[in-house]
């Protein structure tokens, strides 16, 4: 949907500079580095066109590489599904483990204590 709006919004602005471009014939003087030449309007106005689309393009261009260097950067970082599950199995192994050893660690607690009782 937004690509269809950019295109018609494009196209009524194209229109829009056409009928200007058309409407402006007259010849005028532009002064470029100093030499001085006499252009139709129509071209002038064409030409800078030109110019501001070539720089717009440019700029997205350089953004899309970034974004398409950022996403292939991603890509190569994410961590696959059997990785995960190789961990998850390893955090599972080393919880019961500890709980194992903190059950151990509780139980001659309580004998001594009991002991101790009946010195």
């Amino acid at each position: 949907m937004k690509k269809q709006s950019t295109t018609i919004i494009s196209i009524i602005l194209l229109i829009i500079i056409a009928i200007f471009a058309v409407l402006n014939t007259a010849a005028v003087q532009v002064n470029l580095l100093g030499a001085k030449v006499k252009v139709p309007l129509v071209l002038l106005i064409l030409i800078c066109l030109l110019i501001g689309a070539l720089i717009i393009y440019l700029f997205s261009f350089s953004s899309h590489m970034k974004m398409t260097k950022e996403l292939k950067e991603l890509k190569e970082s994410r961590v696959s599904r059997d990785e995960v599950k190789k961990y998850q199995r390893k955090i599972n192994a080393l919880q019961k483990e500890n709980n194992e050893l903190q059950a151990k660690l509780k139980a001659p607690q309580a004998a001594p204590t009991s002991s101790q009782a009946d010195k």
